[in-house]
């Protein structure tokens, strides 16, 4: 077992339960539940996270992740995701942190460490479920017990930090974080992609303008895309435009209709379409559920 129940129950004493708690140690959140839920409006920012205890299931466009205690989510760039946690209870709760990834102390461990400063070629895919090493599990617990005692933060949660970023760059996934921080990678270049459709995602767009802002060709641009987020510039603005309508409709009231065009589609019915295809159910039984 890669956490202690030990480990778990210390962490269990010091957080608040059953909501998402922003931690003061920087970039980090902790999720518990006592109960099943679902997820299906999350943008997920560049970040590591690891299920400390449980289950938890991702729906990344049209792929399917599980993960637990022993493998770690690594996401790259902003990526629109839903998910689902089957089993929690409290006596056996779900468990997750989320650390956002800090593209300054990256550059000032590559300053520092210039060894691993050597790019290779961007072979793997972005996204993906990997296996959580021991080294990196223990430095993650840590940086999670300074709950303990909050007065230690501000000068060992950064030195802390530094180590996972350490052994990550040592890692599997430590070309991805090289890439992350160098203008001229795909990775860099897909990220400021990401951020442009956040921005823009009710207006049309035009894949080849948006290669072209990237500064790369239309099929590199897609193919670099895809492997990033596991989905085309299509679907990802797709995405993004029915999880707000979904918001709208769930937490602002809009009707159907009104969601729709305020995310940028013109047919009513296309959008219904497409909205039941995501959620399993139509616009208006949501309307009826909120």
């Amino acid at each position: 077992m890669m956490f202690s129940k030990l480990f778990v129950q210390r962490l269990l004493n010091v957080i608040p339960h059953n909501k998402t708690y922003f931690s003061p140690i920087n970039g980090l959140i902790i999720r518990h539940s006592h109960q099943p839920f679902c997820y299906e409006g999350l943008i997920q920012e560049p970040s590591i996270c690891i299920v400390l205890n449980g289950e938890r299931y991702i729906q990344l466009g049209d792929q399917a992740y599980q993960f637990d205690h022993q493998h770690y989510m690594f996401c790259p760039v902003n990526v629109p995701m839903r998910g689902e946690i089957k089993v929690a209870t409290p006596q056996n709760p779900f468990l997750v942190v989320s650390m956002k990834i800090d593209i300054s102390m990256i550059q000032k461990i590559l300053l520092e460490q210039t060894a691993l400063l050597t790019f290779k070629s961007e072979k793997r895919e972005g996204f993906g479920r990997w296996k959580l090493d021991e080294n990196l599990a223990q430095a993650f617990e840590r940086l999670l017990l300074l709950h303990e005692n909050l007065n230690d933060v501000p000068f060992l949660a950064p030195l802390i930090q530094q180590e996972i970023y350490y052994r990550l760059l040592t890692g599997e996934q430590g070309e991805k974080l090289r890439q992350m921080v160098s203008v001229d990678s795909n990775t860099y270049k897909i990220s400021q992609a990401t951020d442009y459709l956040r921005q823009h995602f009710c207006e049309p767009i035009m894949i080849d303008t948006l290669a072209t802002f990237c500064g790369m060709s239309i099929s590199g641009f897609h193919q670099h895309f895809k492997k990033l987020t596991t989905m085309s510039p299509l679907q990802y603005q797709k995405s993004l435009r029915l999880m707000e309508a979904k918001r709208l409709i769930s937490q602002e009231h809009y009707s159907a209709s009104q969601a729709a065009f305020r995310v940028g589609y013109e047919s009513a019915s296309q959008f219904s379409r497409e909205y039941k295809r995501m959620f399993g159910c139509c616009p208006k039984d949501e309307i009826k559920r909120s």
